[in-house]
């Protein structure tokens, strides 16, 4: 009978900016415990990979925890992979920032540990593109660890996977290593006794040679996710499962990635396409396609060899799935360029910058599945804050006076217009309504118009579906995968606020709308837009300090032409509109230019039916601002909270993304007539 080499490997990652106690609560639920019964098992050879901002974390908050893994590594029970540091998803980053990220990564383990090698690597999300080989490669990289749906995503079969498998790109040779997804299901979900037999039928079937499967998963299933503290440590399942493979170490022993590479072969020549775990290939597809490809695969059993052939899209796609992740992704990608520039000018000044850019580059807001990620504005928050504090050090050095920039920064074939200064930033597209879509504060680090568009997803037909028999999510104990079917909820009703808008959300928004609208009909998208303009393409052109946008349009079937202009202040930015009636009827309506602030919070005032407002104001308390708008003519005034519905580890859950403010302007004009409107949007900080 062969012997099973198993080799066991716990990926930590908390994103950049979550909360503080989220990261003690992983600690203590998960990290720790993990650790400890590690320790307590000298025989056992493990594998581990943590994001650079745990390890700074661990090194902080819980030096113990650091000498345990130089413990763990000076005796050579314990290899740690190295990876983006703020775990990026590295194909989506420039190639200079590749290798950057990871020879800082590589660098700190060495330093921290006296790792002799750490020239394994984690991909965040296990997103893979061929063109990576070269790049790791070029790092110092000589292996990386996938899952088995990338290998059946290459027509090879999971069940016959063994060992690692070699690929090139240009000549370039990396090692790959495949994830058992059924060790991944069964680790900590089965029992001890159903893993230890699934051991014994790989020896037996292999009598003649030594298979290799590999267990690399999130180090958050033991203890973290749902249910699982009690079931990994309360009840032993860990140590049971440990002291089980010791007790059988005749038939199955723990190894290492590298020593499974010093002892045997490679099993073969691999090329694999571009794909991640096989759910994500799910996730990043538009809602009406997941849902078909669910039907499909549920068709066709959604076994493993259903799967071999049928899988959805690859993680790109959620740049073109949700327009707010694409706008953090170019402007990531902007702010790469202004770095490399500043790093070749300024090199001994280029830690800090590039630190910036690298931690505004962590993969979790730039995507959403089953977790909540690009649903989350403090996640988001922390990509523009990194982002943006890098474009500070740059303005510091390089930008000499306010400036607009022409170009298509979101890669749409259409330019965009960036209004940039040391103070703040106002990003205009013409395209797109000519709206604003970033509205940066340098001085706090905070993109104000980063509030998400309430979309349909997937999974919102689920909760329809169960509203009535949904349970209020609390943890019953019991240990259960995050893939699950159940239906939880973190509050009662939320059928309610499942609202859809019509487009991406943004500011100077131009609606007409009838005289007898209605604040809730406005707010939960049930009114009628009588225009073209909210989401029509303007004219562009730059007027001295400010642009100048143009459309001639419809409203009720009317010519009608709308010119605005909006200019730059010192303190945000003022807007002047000009509707012209080119109709041979009179106009009788409401022109409603709304805009959208992403505060930290939702306050009581963020529902509101005003009349009568020249000047609304909002403080944020946490951002230590007041927003003021003042109107030049009085007008009755909407304001209602932006919250979206959206899954999570725990639940279907609410969220708040922003506020919207809307003047109603009395919009009476005459054939040929012209009327004329201000408003001037002020930042004050406190």
């Amino acid at each position: 009978m062969g012997k099973v080499k198993f080799v066991f490997c716990a990926h930590n990652h908390q994103p950049v900016g979550n909360f503080g106690w989220v990261f003690e609560k992983a600690y203590q639920t998960a990290y720790k415990p993990f650790m400890n019964v590690m320790i307590s098992h000298p025989k056992i050879k493990w594998s581990m990979h943590a994001s650079g901002m745990l390890w700074e974390y661990f090194s902080k908050e819980h030096p113990d925890y650091i000498s345990s893994v130089k413990k763990l590594v000076a005796d050579g029970n314990l290899e740690i992979l190295s990876g983006g540091y703020y775990e990026p998803i590295l194909s989506a980053i420039p190639d200079a920032d590749k290798i950057g990220q990871i020879t800082k990564m590589t660098s700190y383990l060495k330093n921290k540990f006296g790792c002799k090698e750490a020239d394994g690597v984690w991909l965040a999300e296990r997103v893979w593109e061929p063109g990576l080989a070269k790049i790791l490669c070029e790092s110092s990289i000589k292996y990386t660890v996938l899952d088995d749906a990338h290998f059946a995503a290459a027509g090879m079969d999971p069940d016959k996977l063994s060992g690692y498998y070699t690929t090139e790109e240009q000549g370039y040779s990396l090692n790959i290593f495949p994830i058992s997804q059924k060790m991944r299901y069964f680790v900590p979900f089965q029992n001890v006794e159903n893993t230890i037999e699934y051991f014994k039928c790989l020896a037996a079937e292999n009598p003649d040679s030594n298979p290799v499967v590999v267990m690399a998963d999130d180090g958050e299933k033991f203890g973290m996710w749902p249910g699982t503290n009690k079931h990994v440590y309360e009840n032993g399942w860990l140590e049971n499962f440990l002291t089980a493979i010791e007790e059988n170490s005749e038939i199955v022993e723990t190894e290492s990635f590298s020593a499974v590479q010093k002892t045997s072969a490679s099993s073969g020549r691999v090329y694999l396409p571009c794909a991640s775990y096989f759910e994500m290939s799910e996730w990043t597809l538009p809602a009406q396609d997941q849902i078909r490809f669910e039907n499909v695969l549920n068709r066709y059993g959604g076994d493993f060899e259903a799967k071999t052939f049928l899988r959805g899209g690859f993680w790109k796609n959620f740049l073109s799935k949700y327009d707010e992740s694409n706008n953090m992704h170019k402007k990531m990608i902007y702010i790469s360029s202004k770095v490399a520039k500043y790093v070749q000018k300024k090199k001994p000044l280029s830690e800090k910058i590039s630190d910036s850019l690298y931690a505004g580059q962590c993969n979790c807001a730039y995507w959403h599945g089953v977790f909540g990620g690009l649903y989350l504005p403090h996640l988001r928050n922390a990509v523009y804050s990194a982002l943006l504090k890098a474009e500070n050090f740059y303005n510091k050095s390089f930008l000499t006076r306010a400036k607009w920039s022409v170009f298509d920064f979101d890669c749409d074939y259409g330019d965009e217009y960036l209004y940039e200064s040391k103070t703040h930033n106002i990003y205009v597209s013409p395209l797109r309504g000519g709206t604003i879509f970033e509205f940066d504060l340098f001085k706090i680090n905070h993109n104000l118009c980063d509030v998400l568009t309430r979309r349909y997803e997937a999974y919102h037909q689920k909760l329809r579906d169960n509203v009535n028999n949904a349970v209020i999510a609390g943890d019953s104990g019991e240990a259960h995968t995050i893939h699950g079917s159940s239906v939880k909820v973190k509050e009662a009703g939320l059928d309610k606020y499942l609202c859809f808008d019509r487009r991406r959300r943004s500011s100077l928004e131009d609606h007409f709308l009838r005289k007898d609208a209605k604040h809730e009909d406005f707010a939960f998208v049930r009114y009628e837009e009588l225009g073209d303009f909210a989401c029509g393409e303007y004219k562009a052109a730059l007027k001295g300090s400010a642009i100048c946008l143009e459309r001639d349009g419809k409203l009720s079937g009317k010519d009608v032409k709308i010119t605005k202009i909006i200019s730059p202040s010192a303190h945000g930015y003022s807007v002047e509109y000009k509707i012209k009636n080119n109709s041979a009827e009179s106009l009788d309506v409401y022109f409603a230019p709304e805009q959208v602030f992403a505060f930290s919070s939702k306050t009581g005032d963020d529902y509101a039916d005003l009349k009568s407002v020249e000047v609304w104001k909002r403080y944020d308390d946490y951002l230590k601002i007041e927003l003021e708008i003042k109107l030049s003519q009085p007008c009755d005034f909407f304001v209602y909270p932006i919250e979206t519905v959206s899954n999570s580890d725990n639940g279907y859950e609410r969220t708040y993304q922003g506020t919207a403010a809307v003047p109603l302007v009395k919009c009476f004009i005459e054939s040929a007539k012209t009327l004329e409107f201000g408003m001037d949007t002020i930042v004050r900080y406190k």
